[in-house]
């Protein structure tokens, strides 16, 4: 499971954040990959699949080690793409009949994208040159399915999602992405909760006797609280409608921080069967800010988030690097 929105602030600045659910943390890696690495896609029988060379340098989080793996990241141009986890309502296009050339995996796409695009418009161009085939990564023993989240510091977002066999492109208006089902299907969903409201209700009357509401906040009365993904896409909805207005990136940074919180998943909360098999929690929170170019990573073991600047990280050469995300402990205050 994964929970994904983007903030636009006053000052024209875009901020897009998610959340990473997984049982494991997937052997996973901060990974900066620079400008002319060369990348290929797989095809089937182990084939090689697309080549590219990345016009732009990007930074991410990687999955079983592989750099190219990305499971989110943002570029030097404020491009933002990351894979949600759709189980159940991904079918990816058979290879059949295609030709390897033009073949990659899910897994590579964020790579793809954030290596050779300068803004969704070019994503949706470069997404129709690829054939994303079922392709199975063999630590998992299954193609994972997953859909595409892409935004870019103009505020523009789509979600590329496999449905019967066919890639579809959805534009994303609200910016919000969780799980299965399909977006549209999601976006239907919000007409429920039309009645939902910041504001108090005001007080009723009834045979003379006043009824006011208990406490604050009962304008959202009905707000889904549970895990499953249709809940979170309605519950992060509306903590973005709802925010007061973010003057600033700098603002949006910590706005964003603090709507996530609202959606990490403590270890325990979400099992699966009779055993009570551990499901998910959340494993990391990134904040991408497609403007100021600082991508922020807060760790499952680490309470303090951390940032990388993507102005002052080497992006014009060499290999890809990885490093560990960070560990540690509260800091500690004397008074």
């Amino acid at each position: 499971m994964c929970t994904s929105f983007r903030l636009l602030t006053q000052d024209g600045g875009a901020i897009v954040s998610r959340t990473m659910e997984f049982p494991s943390l997937m052997d996973a890696k901060i990974t900066a990959i620079p400008r002319g690495h060369k990348s290929m896609g797989i095809a089937p029988d182990d084939k090689a699949g697309k080549t590219w060379s990345a016009t732009y340098g990007f930074v991410g989080i990687d999955a079983f080690g592989q750099a190219d793996w990305l499971t989110d990241g943002m570029n030097e141009k404020g491009v933002y793409a990351g894979l949600l986890y759709m189980p159940g309502f991904c079918d990816y296009t058979p290879a059949d009949g295609k030709a390897d050339e033009e073949m990659i995996a899910i897994v590579n796409t964020v790579a793809y994208v954030l290596g050779t695009c300068a803004s969704v418009a070019e994503a949706k161009t470069a997404m129709q040159q690829v054939t994303v085939w079922p392709m199975v990564v063999p630590s998992m023993g299954f193609a994972p399915p997953a859909h595409l989240v892409i935004h870019d510091a103009t505020g523009a977002s789509i979600v590329v999602e496999w449905c019967d066999g066919e890639m579809v492109v959805f534009d994303n208006p609200i910016g919000v992405a969780t799980n299965s089902p399909h977006l549209d299907w999601h976006l239907t969903n919000l007409r429920n909760y039309a009645t939902l409201s910041p504001f108090n209700p005001q007080p009723i009357t009834i045979n003379g006797v006043t009824i006011a509401a208990i406490g604050q906040g009962q304008g959202m009365m009905g707000l889904p609280a549970d895990s499953s993904p249709p809940s979170r896409f309605v519950r992060a909805a509306a903590y973005v409608a709802t925010h007061a207005a973010i003057p600033d990136t700098k603002a949006g940074e910590m706005a964003a921080l603090h709507i996530m919180n609202n959606f990490d998943i403590p270890l325990g909360l979400v099992r699966d069967g009779k055993a009570g098999e551990i499901q998910d929690q959340t494993l990391w929170t990134t904040i991408a800010n497609l403007t100021d170019l600082r991508y922020i990573i807060r760790g499952i073991d680490d309470p303090h988030p951390v940032a990388i600047d993507l102005a002052t990280t080497k992006l014009d050469s060499g290999d890809p690097r990885q490093i560990d995300i960070p560990s540690g402990t509260f800091a500690t205050l004397t008074i």
